[in-house]
């Protein structure tokens, strides 16, 4: 089964959650946490969306690492993932390069080593990082996990140069070769878009978004849902569709 991981509306139960380490939405954690069997901790990546932004702020680390904490305290029999910073290139491409041999697939390899190490305690999510629009790119992130060992060391990884593209060809060649790389890992895809979910659904363990708050279908009429009973209305809308595409046969099965 895939899981996927979002934040609901306010008074919805679900199992799989997705917060971000700038805004954690602890109540509704504490609220719903009876029903929660699974949290993932984003890293904040979308600060990089502002090009002046270069770096995440001195101590992020330790706000993520203190919020895996707290998590494991409130649902002390959930499984907690908390995401490593890593740098993301789709934003702006080339922005958050220091140089043609430390990009940002470098960048987020070095954040893995350093924090895995220094915090061995924490269930970590490994990003997966690649350069703009180049699906083959993430092979040289992985081959930095296998010359680092952590491809020995864990087995969870997290596609993350997805998140704001919409091609759906880049998408399904970017995680099939994470797939082939990563043959018995699970591979979870950031801000994985609804349309490209039936291309790759045959080869991810889970995926998160945020989109259920936009329209899935005409009958919901506003761009963008405004209060708690359009929320609740759009995010079962999204639901039932997620449920059709699980539903249909995936590229492979077809062929």
């Amino acid at each position: 089964m895939i899981r996927f991981y979002t934040l609901p509306p306010s008074d919805v139960d679900w199992p799989y959650i997705l917060i971000n380490a700038n805004n954690p939405a602890l109540g509704y954690i504490r609220k719903h946490r009876k029903a929660i069997k699974s949290v993932i901790v984003d890293s904040g990546i979308e600060i990089f969306r502002n090009p002046e932004v270069k770096d995440y702020p001195k101590g992020h680390i330790y706000r993520i690492v203190k919020l895996h904490n707290c998590l494991r305290r409130i649902l002390p029999n959930t499984e907690i993932y908390a995401t490593i910073p890593d740098y993301p290139d789709d934003y702006h491409p080339g922005n958050l390069w220091l140089s043609l041999e430390t990009t940002n697939i470098e960048r987020t390899v070095q954040n893995v080593v350093k924090y895995t190490e220094k915090f061995d305690y924490v269930n970590w999510l490994i990003p997966v990082q690649g350069w703009n629009r180049s699906p083959g790119s993430i092979r040289r992130c992985v081959k930095r996990y296998r010359e680092y060992g952590v491809l020995s060391e864990f087995n969870y990884f997290a596609i993350g140069n997805l998140c704001v593209w919409f091609d759906a060809k880049i998408i399904y060649e970017t995680v099939k070769i994470a797939r082939d790389l990563l043959p018995d890992k699970k591979l979870h895809v950031f801000g994985l878009k609804l349309r490209a979910l039936r291309l790759v659904k045959g080869f991810i363990d889970s995926f998160d978004s945020t989109a259920w708050t936009r329209p899935v279908n005409s009958k919901l009429g506003n761009w963008s849902c405004k209060n708690s009973e359009e929320r609740k209305r759009f995010f079962k809308a999204w639901i039932n569709r997620l449920n059709e595409i699980f539903n249909q046969k995936t590229l492979v099965e077809m062929m």
